[in-house]
């Protein structure tokens, strides 16, 4: 398992954490055990989560997998569509939300039933969307560039109505999550440019911060944000040299510090309050901060 890349990574409440290898299927990695074989697959599966008791995946081609027993079982499914699935969130209720290209499915009993919505029904040219948010009974998508319709939008779930939260027509809002119960922190991307950045926004005040990294070259995508106990990391698009970074994000100083590279894109990051695990394009990574970091393929 040395020197492979891996697509998705969540951390596990037991120990170690939950690693997609591309083509490979689902590992459990910890310092201890090492690597651990779950589960056999060859799609692509791009992000885990845990919603309520169980642990999900979702990837390419509408794949999405669930364990009820801390990843001993999975089952296996698909959503009728052929667009990767970026993202998946949902509540402790029972309540779950993936995505396809363009509409949203449902779930109110944890993935057992689901039905369809199409929040962009009303648009000529609707967005794609590329990663989810919860909070309270208000949905977040965030979308891949649209020079007309991209951005943050926010889906009621009550009242079945959707709206803008901010525009963007040059960027993708890559990923995004709740922090301290109203700040959304959004991992934000270019195609072109050095335009990468992780906004901040109040969803009560709408306050906004936008934060970049202050190193000499700057970012041109940030992918991912996760965050454990106040703790956040966010991870970057890999540059011309083909390696990416990952960075802790001090929220209350508003700042990105630069913590470690890795090779390829930084795809997803997961951590367990100050360590982290990053999945990358070509390597993975299980970093203690201060002490010397691991290569964990």
């Amino acid at each position: 398992m040395f020197h492979k890349g891996a697509t998705a990574v969540a951390a596990s409440r037991r120990s170690g954490y939950f690693v997609a290898v591309k083509r490979e299927g689902i590992f459990h990695y910890s310092v201890d055990q090492g690597w651990k074989k779950l589960f056999q697959l060859k799609s692509k599966i791009c992000s885990i989560t845990y919603i309520g008791r169980y642990v999900f995946g979702v990837g390419e081609s509408g794949t999405i997998i669930r364990s009820a027993d801390e990843g001993e079982s999975w089952t296996m499914s698909s959503f009728p569509t052929n667009a990767t699935i970026w993202s998946i969130t949902g509540s402790n209720d029972g309540f779950v939300c993936a995505h396809g290209k363009h509409c949203i499915y449902t779930s109110d009993d944890f993935g057992v039933s689901w039905r369809i919505v199409k929040p962009f029904s009303d648009l000529a040219a609707p967005p794609v969307i590329r990663s989810l948010c919860i909070h309270g009974h208000h949905l977040y998508i965030g979308t891949q560039i649209h020079h007309v319709h991209g951005g943050i939008w926010a889906y009621d779930l009550e009242r079945e109505t959707v709206f803008m939260v901010k525009k963007e027509a040059d960027r993708m809002t890559a990923s995004m999550i709740v922090f301290d119960g109203e700040w959304l922190v959004c991992a934000m991307g270019s195609k072109k440019g050095k335009h990468g950045a992780v906004e901040v926004l109040n969803v009560y005040t709408h306050e906004r911060r936008t934060i970049r990294s202050d190193i000499v070259e700057k970012e041109e995508s940030f992918l991912d944000v996760s965050e454990d106990n106040g703790v956040i990391y966010v991870t970057s698009a890999q540059d011309h040299n083909k390696f990416s970074r990952i960075y802790q994000l001090d929220f209350f100083e508003c700042e990105l510090k630069w913590f470690d590279t890795i090779k390829g894109h930084g795809l997803r990051v997961a951590n367990q309050k100050e360590n982290f695990f990053c999945a990358g394009l070509y390597e993975c990574k299980f970093v203690k901060p201060f002490e010397r970091s691991m290569i964990a393929h």
